[in-house]
């Protein structure tokens, strides 16, 4: 679901994302976003903690209506950093507790392709989702 979300991401999405970090540097963020996407396949490398993965996180953590696919593109991106090792100070137990109503509230296909990658990555202790009520 990852590389179909960012093949269909538009530039008015990716711009969203980088104006995440109070407008701040959004072409610098843009182009490093752009990098990781296209060049990198959603794989952050050495030299992307701030610039993108700042507004890529900031993103992540609020869910703004109209902006479901950027949220749950994100959130994604972030969960893949968290497997790889390249993040490794988020808790995704963390973040499923502190947003599992978000995810709720996203579409189907958006929702199950988040709870899907947080299924699928290994988590110390009780895994978030054996608390998931998918019930609205």
């Amino acid at each position: 679901m990852l590389d179909r979300l960012i093949a269909t991401m538009t530039d008015d999405e990716l711009r969203y994302i980088a104006a995440r970090d109070y407008g701040c540097d959004v072409d610098g963020h843009l182009d490093a976003l752009r990098r990781v996407l296209f060049d990198q396949h959603g794989d952050f490398a050495e030299g992307d903690t701030w610039c993108p993965y700042e507004v890529v996180e900031l993103c992540a953590h609020s869910l703004e209506p109209g902006h479901e696919r950027e949220f749950a593109l994100c959130t994604l991106l972030v969960i893949r950093a968290v497997a790889t090792g390249f993040d490794r100070a988020t808790s995704l137990e963390a973040k499923f507790d502190d947003h599992a109503s978000d995810y709720q509230s996203l579409p189907p296909d958006l929702r199950d392709a988040i709870l899907a990658e947080l299924m699928a990555v290994e988590l110390e202790g009780e895994p978030p989702l054996s608390r998931w009520d998918p019930t609205p």
